[in-house]
């Protein structure tokens, strides 16, 4: 109840436009002859679809559906494949910046001391299994 009182009150004209494609408005929960009842706009809110005013004004990345992600991906994965067959010349194509995901700060690994040749190869032929 507290959400559609919230909802009323910031985003008004989102849930008078959808009332309004049902033939009421907000205003008709004041009269009791209109037939629109409290339970009426709880369902309303409550099954809200993308096609809905108020699904959107809820939910601002709504266009960002499952069809959607995987098309920005199609798209970045064939722009990838096409500059690394093109030689990797220029700058790497940029991905479709997504709601939610940031782009990658670069990370920058560092060791806390410096390992000679000799000390990596032994390590590396330690981890190597003996033939039988």
């Amino acid at each position: 109840m507290t959400k559609l009182v919230e909802l009323a009150t910031e985003h008004p004209r989102a849930l008078n436009h959808d009332l309004m494609r049902v033939g009421h408005r907000l205003r008709d929960l004041e009269d009791v002859r209109s037939g629109l009842t409290l339970g009426d706009l709880l369902d309303l809110v409550a099954y809200s679809d993308p096609s809905s005013a108020v699904y959107r004004a809820l939910n601002p990345d709504w266009e960002w559906d499952l069809t959607n992600q995987l098309l920005a991906f199609l798209i970045d994965h064939h722009q990838g494949q096409a500059w690394a067959e093109g030689g990797k010349r220029g700058p790497r194509p940029k991905p479709i910046p997504r709601p939610g995901v940031s782009e990658k700060q670069e990370k920058k690994y560092q060791t806390a001391k410096r390992s000679t040749r000799e000390e990596i190869d032994a390590y590396l032929a330690s981890r190597v299994k003996p033939k039988k």
